[in-house]
């Protein structure tokens, strides 16, 4: 990887007013949830963070062209989109971290508990979540135009339930016309099960037992592949793309 890539994206989210607003706001809405008492920071806002700022990995070198310039330094495409990543993914992390701080310092202001075992669980949670979301937007954008990854990210959060509550309610039928799917679909439970993965893999929710070592790790080989995929991909795109 990169430093120079890697320090340049941190520069660019530390310098921006959006992400010094957004870190303003977090730190509001933490201190105040830890002064009233709720059982943790409400990292659930990390996520739409880590959607705003993954999206923009990749499609902005493409539509303005600046690739081209990028890649004429002694830099391959893998190491740059690794270190793009990893630059975005650090920023992200930055605001887990001064969310858990600012729960911690609230709860002490306020004189409530701090149970240290859930907070630093529930903050890892969020740390692997930002990676994950962060490697399957590279992927997404290393064959899509500029954001249209963000939109096939939502697209398909919003459509895998749908389809798999869809299979599921045909499968139930017994009589009319879905009777004959139905029956295939009992038939061959591994269909559902297939969406069922697929589902939790690409949109996991967060484990019920604290620090699931086995979530963790279904994680972090997700993410893993989702770079390597993405790697293979932007290597072999053409520059420029085309006006986004």
């Amino acid at each position: 990887m990169s430093l120079v890539v890697i320090v340049e994206t941190l520069r660019r989210h530390f310098g921006h007013l959006g992400y010094v607003s957004a870190l303003l706001v977090l730190i509001v809405v933490v201190a105040l949830t830890a002064a009233i008492g709720a059982p943790q920071a409400p990292y659930e806002m990390i996520g739409l963070f880590a959607m705003i700022a993954g999206c923009q990995l990749i499609g902005p070198e493409f539509s303005s062209g600046t690739l081209q310039l990028i890649l004429s330094k002694p830099i391959g495409r893998s190491s740059y989109l690794l270190s793009r990543v990893a630059g975005v993914v650090l920023a992200i992390w930055v605001a887990v971290a001064i969310m858990f701080g600012s729960d911690v310092v609230g709860r002490l202001i306020a004189g409530t508990s701090i149970a240290w075992r859930s907070a630093l669980a529930a903050a890892l949670v969020s740390l692997l979540k930002v990676l994950f979301v962060c490697s399957l937007l590279a992927f997404l954008g290393s064959f899509s135009r500029s954001y249209v990854n963000i939109g096939i990210y939502i697209a398909a959060q919003i459509l895998l339930p749908m389809i798999s509550g869809l299979l599921g309610m045909m499968r139930n039928a017994g009589s009319g016309e879905m009777a004959v799917f139905g029956a295939f679909l009992r038939k061959h439970p591994a269909i559902m099960e297939a969406m069922a993965k697929i589902n939790y893999n690409l949109f996991p929710d967060a484990p019920m037992i604290p620090f699931d070592r086995n979530w963790m790790v279904m994680v972090a080989c997700n993410a893993s592949v989702a770079l390597l995929l993405a790697c293979v991909i932007f290597s072999r795109r053409e520059v420029p793309y085309g006006a986004d």
